[in-house]
């Protein structure tokens, strides 16, 4: 697999990264970078750090669930946070406001944190009128989430769904996906998030996922999985589709974990052509979806 991007990789910040700031008085102010993810699912961690060529992954336990997290400090922080902070689109005014903060001497520990939680919260104008593929693979991989909605319990239709959660500061990336593929937002936990879903039919399905679904790694199995049902132009067998996916969702990927083979899923999903029931008969679009999770380009 190819080293990750700075676009991608800045999209995993946005989404599931931290700018850490040490800013105690009488000391002068230094960064940190960590990225976190269940350890589970800590393989896109790995990649990260070998993309960066730096900084240690650790294992903490959180209300007894294991999380790993990676990590850089001082210098290196510095130089990987001014590689990337251009591509970042929710967090880029805050980036370069600590970038502009280091090496300076705190007098006031108090004065200087409110500072910077004030400036967290400024919003990274101007934002870009649409997301790049790899950034979005980054925050999508990071914050995003593919799930079926509802099983009609007549038709068997089912209703595939992508969505993403953030803090009510922390909207830019949403709205840029909500002005790019449309969808709805509303707001969750009395105010103080928001969340954006998008209604993924077959056509929007290929829209969404098609535009940034193989530079994606964590979710990318989830994303040509529902592609390859999309390419069928119906989701008739709600109850499969959504006992498939959700076996997607919850295997583990890690360093020492090979590549699924959706394959065998997609033959359990039923009212599919006679032709395209096998492996090698599959619909062309949905055969080189297939291929390209186990030899990305």
């Amino acid at each position: 697999m190819a080293r990750l991007s700075e676009k991608y990789i800045a999209g995993f910040l946005d989404a599931d990264g931290c700018i850490g700031t040490d800013a105690r008085t009488g000391r002068n102010i230094s960064l940190s970078l960590s990225f976190s993810q269940k350890t589970s699912q800590d393989k896109v961690l790995y990649l990260i750090q070998d993309a960066l060529e730096g900084g240690n992954v650790i294992t903490i336990i959180v209300n007894g669930v294991s999380y790993s997290k990676y990590q850089l400090y001082g210098q290196k922080a510095v130089q990987v946070l001014n590689r990337i902070a251009q591509h970042l689109v929710i967090k880029r005014h805050y980036a370069y406001a600590c970038l502009g903060l280091v090496g300076k001497r705190v007098d006031d520990e108090k004065a200087m944190r409110e500072y910077l939680k004030e400036q967290r919260r400024v919003k990274s104008l101007p934002l870009p009128n649409f997301p790049t593929r790899k950034w979005l693979a980054g925050y999508f991989d990071g914050d995003g989430c593919l799930s079926v909605a509802k099983v009609d319990p007549v038709s068997g239709l089912a209703q595939i769904v992508a969505h993403i959660a953030c803090a009510n500061f922390d909207t830019a990336g949403i709205e840029i996906l909500f002005k790019a593929f449309g969808g709805r937002t509303h707001d969750m936990a009395e105010g103080r998030c928001k969340q954006w879903i998008l209604s993924l039919q077959p056509s929007k399905a290929e829209e969404f996922l098609g535009y940034f679904a193989k530079h994606l790694v964590t979710k990318k199995d989830q994303a040509y999985f529902v592609l390859s049902c999309a390419a069928m132009k119906h989701y008739r067998d709600g109850n499969n589709i959504k006992a498939a996916l959700k076996q997607l969702k919850t295997r583990e990927h890690r360093l020492n974990e090979g590549s699924v083979d959706i394959s065998d899923l997609l033959a359990e999903v039923r009212d599919l052509p006679k032709y395209a029931r096998s492996y090698d008969s599959y619909l062309p679009k949905a055969k080189r979806s297939i291929q390209a999770i186990v030899e990305p380009a």
